[in-house]
């Protein structure tokens, strides 16, 4: 599919650890790691341990968009459906797990876990019927500031998430100034929580929209 500036098609399998990169390199200043891993090194290796094994294991499952301006990958959506299942402990065994497993503070890994789990754990609750969760939308640091992620959202995912079936969209956000930014494109706030970061408060919002 097409939009104003992007052209938006499902992730191959050769695009996993493009797409991979693109989310690390975006995400990698992002509080939501660095109050578990302040240590830019150890941050980045786990960031990308976990998230290479999420694209590969859950790639069959969830649906990954990628979103392309100028022949290149500028942001990538995960969206989960309403059947979404959660793939076994074995299933991300087989898809590079065991490179978290080898990384050397276990008790931060954990804690992040936690965390995670707890972070998502209201917009899960509302999967099912014909409510859409969209895990991730991340957009490239060299491509930020341009309107690519609203772009994104509106005119790819929101139409796609319709033409399966769907009728509402849910996901959270942990950065207060993209409150306003969401609000403004019809999200509602539906659940707030203060999460406890390794000693540090951070805000949980839960959106939803009627589509």
């Amino acid at each position: 599919m097409k939009t104003d500036q992007l052209d938006v098609t499902p992730m191959r399998r050769d695009e996993i650890n493009l797409c991979a990169e693109l989310s690390v390199r975006a995400f990698a200043d992002y509080e939501y790691f660095t109050h578990f891993f302040p240590d830019e090194k150890e941050r980045l290796a786990f960031m990308r341990a976990m998230i290479q094994s999420e694209y590969r294991t859950t790639r069959r499952r969830a649906h990954f968009l990628v979103a392309r301006s100028g022949g290149q990958p500028v942001a990538v959506a995960d969206l989960f459906p309403p059947d979404w299942k959660k793939p076994s402990d074995l299933q991300y065994l087989l898809h590079g797990w065991g490179r978290v497993l080898l990384l050397p503070r276990q008790n931060l890994v954990r804690e992040w876990l936690d965390m995670d789990a707890r972070a998502g754990h209201y917009c899960h609750t509302l999967l099912g019927g014909t409510t859409w969760y969209l895990s991730s939308l991340t957009v490239s640091p060299q491509a930020q500031g341009k309107g690519f992620g609203r772009e994104m959202l509106m005119q790819a995912v929101i139409p796609y998430i319709a033409r399966q079936g769907g009728t509402r969209l849910c996901f959270f956000t942990n950065s207060e100034s993209n409150l306003s930014f969401y609000r403004h494109l019809g999200f509602e706030v539906a659940d707030y929580q203060e999460l406890d970061c390794r000693g540090h408060k951070m805000g949980s919002w839960s959106f939803v929209k009627e589509l």
